[in-house]
């Protein structure tokens, strides 16, 4: 029961890291589009 117990926890923590990873991946590419379109309208 214990080993059931601790393999769905670790299961849990992974898919949880997992997300965080892909928020923090998403806001950065969004954060280089908006950088981008920064750079390109002070260059007109």
């Amino acid at each position: 029961m214990w080993v059931l117990l601790k393999d769905f926890l670790l299961v849990s923590i992974g898919m949880g890291i997992g997300v965080v990873l892909m928020c923090i991946l998403n806001v950065g590419k969004e954060a280089d589009c908006e950088m981008k379109q920064l750079k390109e309208s002070e260059d007109n």
